[in-house]
């Protein structure tokens, strides 16, 4: 059985509502303005990360979070509308281990990248980074929605440690500010649904990836090779 590398090409009303709708947008601006007085704590822990329909590549993968990712809190301040918190590291490390073994054979958390910790089993580790988080509410944008941005840089090592490439993935997600009662509440869903953002577009771009091209097709030349490629 032969896995082929795929193509560079691209990737491919009621009065009743209503009134509900209305007193969730009057919670929501409450909310809002309660936040200028302290600050506004979004934890996001957990998340519907689906597995991607895609075809598993024959690989042993290991990836490795750093501290800083497995922790990454965003603080920033809005003006008149108080500081914000909001941390995602839980629910990324969980979107990854979800999104990851539908795309290899195997995967496997790695405590160290240092020379020599990485197991020679392994046919390469993968390294995320958060590069540069950014969110926005109704009162910045004059807009229906709470929005979040991430730009991640995955990096791909050798079991030795050896970089063979590195490459951006950026993702986005939002939520209407009417369907939620609290501004926690949609800011927890905007960054959800940027984080599904992201494990759709690290699914559907790591084959693709041009760096990756020349390591990708070496290893997966030795598995057509090897018995069980037969």
């Amino acid at each position: 059985m032969q896995y082929r590398v795929p193509s560079t090409t691209a990737l491919p009303p009621g009065s009743d509502s209503r009134r509900a709708s209305a007193f969730t947008g009057v919670l929501l601006l409450l909310s809002l303005t309660l936040a200028g007085c302290g600050t506004t704590a979004v934890q996001v822990t957990s998340g519907d990360f689906p597995a991607p329909v895609v075809d598993p590549m024959p690989l042993q993968l290991g990836v490795h979070f750093t501290d800083e990712f497995r922790g990454f809190r965003l603080e920033e301040s809005v003006p008149q509308r108080g500081d914000w918190a909001i941390d995602i590291g839980v629910a990324q490390v969980n979107m990854l281990m979800a999104v990851l073994p539908g795309m290899f054979e195997r995967v496997v958390e790695v405590d160290s990248i240092e020379p020599g910790q990485i197991p020679t089993s392994l046919h390469a580790v993968l390294v995320p980074e958060v590069k540069e988080m950014q969110f926005a509410i109704p009162f910045q944008t004059r807009s229906n929605f709470f929005e979040v941005w991430i730009r991640y840089e995955m990096r791909l090592l050798e079991p030795s440690g050896d970089v063979i490439a590195s490459w951006p993935v950026t993702a986005y997600g939002k939520t209407r500010s009417l369907m939620l009662e609290t501004a926690e509440a949609a800011i927890r869903d905007a960054a959800i649904n940027a984080l599904r953002d992201a494990g759709a577009f690290l699914a559907i771009g790591f084959p693709r990836q041009e760096e990756l091209r020349p390591w990708l097709e070496r290893e997966l030349a030795a598995f057509d090779a090897s018995p069980r490629g037969e």
